[in-house]
């Protein structure tokens, strides 16, 4: 019988389990080192909590939050790409509006033409709308007072020249009166000039009757307008125009727009009670564009007028408008130049800029 086969199997028995308890406790090692490294990367439970999961629970409010959530999208859908910048454009007018059409500009007809051409196109002239009582000729017979122009004595000047500053907004010029009584005839002037070119000439040329000066004819010429004329057919009895047809019956101590400033001072110098304030003269006028009205020539006061050989002491006559555009005169008239102007402004309209004579010097001729 063999006694050391028993103790081999023995023996071998405990090096095959002290070598599985050596590898249970490398084992163990292992699974220690992977737990203590894990446990020091996460941050440490408070001392005596207990070793459960926690759930966290959030309470909200019930008013809305003042931002909304922002929702967790991919990276890559998080951040949009910037377009490329594009030129502004004009908002676009909302579909349900209709774009309005371009506004049409006035008509032709309703365009003032004045000193300008009318464009080759057109067909017709340019005709300027005037207010109606603008456009239409003033009828003599309508005027007020008319029948009551009384007929003044008158007494005349000399011949005389005076010479006069000229003034129309800004432009200043000279202007030069001429009176000529010749016998039964006259002849009246002034002319106008700035800058040496004529601008105004207007003559009056007639005769004398029993209420002083007789106009047969006058002529008023302007700077780019042309002459035009009213002719005192004395014969016919009645006042016409070298443009429009109007007439007028030929009254009795009638005047044109240049005669009136000689008639007026006539007028004055025979009647010694017209030389006080509150006095009044009235004329027949009548212009070369075919209109006539009655002046009533108010005195208004006694001023000082500068002139060019010094002050003098003038009766000022006014002559008031009696509708829009009419014309309004103020004339200063001076005893020591036979009542003639040493001053004179006329204006027709609020809007005009006026005229104006200021006496300068007189010349008597011999």
């Amino acid at each position: 019988m063999n006694l050391s086969e028993p103790l081999l199997s023995t023996q071998g028995a405990r090096r095959r389990a002290a070598g599985l308890g050596v590898l249970a406790l490398a084992a163990l090692a292992v699974h220690l080192l992977v737990v203590s490294g894990l446990e020091g990367a996460w941050p440490r439970p408070a001392i005596g909590a207990p070793a459960v999961q926690t759930v966290q629970v959030r309470v909200v409010d019930a008013a809305p939050p003042a931002e909304p959530p922002t929702a967790v999208v991919p990276l890559a859908e998080a951040v949009p790409a910037v377009p490329a910048p594009r030129p502004a454009a004009r908002p676009a007018l909302p579909r349900s509006r209709p774009i309005p059409a371009a506004t049409p500009s006035p008509p032709a007809e309703t365009l003032a033409m004045a000193d300008v051409a009318a464009p080759p196109a057109l067909a017709m002239p340019v005709l300027a709308v005037l207010p109606v009582a603008a456009a239409a000729a003033p009828a003599v017979e309508a005027v007020a007072g008319l029948d009551s122009v009384p007929r003044y004595r008158t007494q005349l000047p000399p011949a005389i020249t005076l010479r006069y500053v000229m003034q129309r907004g800004g432009l200043r010029g000279n202007g030069e009166f001429s009176w000529r009584p010749d016998g039964d005839h006259y002849e009246l002037r002034l002319e106008g000039r700035v800058a040496g070119l004529s601008v105004l000439t207007q003559v009056s040329s007639g005769g004398f009757d029993a209420a002083g000066i007789a106009p047969l004819r006058f002529t008023d010429t302007r700077l780019r307008r042309g002459t035009k004329a009213a002719n005192f057919q004395r014969a016919a009895g009645k006042i016409t125009f070298s443009g429009p047809s109007t007439e007028f019956p030929l009254r009795d101590g009638a005047q044109d727009r240049l005669s009136w400033m000689v008639q007026l001072g006539a007028v004055v110098a025979a009647e010694p009670s017209l030389r006080s304030v509150g006095a009044k003269v009235v004329l027949y006028v009548v212009g070369a564009n075919g209109e006539a009205s009655v002046w009533a020539f108010d005195c208004t006061a006694i001023e000082p007028v500068s002139t060019g050989a010094g002050t003098v002491n003038a009766l000022k006559f006014v002559r008031e408008p009696r509708e829009p555009y009419d014309t309004q005169v103020q004339v200063w008239i001076d005893a020591a130049q036979h009542y003639l102007p040493v001053r004179a402004t006329q204006k027709s309209g609020s809007n005009d800029e006026g005229f104006e004579l200021r006496l300068q010097s007189v010349e008597t001729p011999p």
